[in-house]
């Protein structure tokens, strides 16, 4: 054989061997040894439904919420803008420092007071989107106060 055809049989060889691994690897998704990617964030469409109630001047706002995984840690607070009536939005963030973590929704609970007159408006944010808030009032005679936050540790 002369070399010219040597040559084609070997770059139609590294060809097919390039063109087998480049599908091998689309088919079988990225090895073990690169990055999880990050679990995706909660849907900004997702309603946070929460229990309200109103009393001395004091609102407290209480509830769970789906976080993206048991690692993740919920953190929430209100800022009230001074006007009247107020307008309070509660902030609710949602962070993890895990490298791997099952991507499983977990609840989290939550539990908000703020000082505000009873017209206040209220609305959320969730890791900085704006996120739908139904508040369902407090039964007459039940405590928000009471309502158990459970901490990770």
């Amino acid at each position: 054989m002369s070399k010219s055809t040597l040559l084609v049989i070997g770059l139609v060889i590294a060809l097919a061997l390039g063109a087998l691994i480049y599908y091998t690897a689309q088919y079988y998704g990225p090895s073990s040894d690169q990055a999880t990617p990050p679990p995706p964030p909660v849907s900004r469409h997702e309603t946070i439904t929460a229990k309200h109630q109103f009393k001395d001047g004091k609102h407290i706002v209480a509830g769970e919420v789906n976080v993206p995984t048991p690692c993740h840690i919920l953190t929430a607070g209100a800022l009230v803008a001074e006007s009247f009536p107020e307008q309070v939005t509660i902030d609710f963030r949602a962070s993890t420092t895990a490298d791997v973590c099952a991507q499983v929704l977990t609840l989290a609970r939550f539990k908000i007071e703020f000082q505000a007159s009873e017209k206040a408006s209220i609305r959320a944010m969730w890791n900085g989107e704006p996120v739908e808030l139904n508040l369902i009032p407090a039964a007459p005679g039940e405590n928000l106060e009471d309502f158990e936050i459970y901490i990770k540790g």
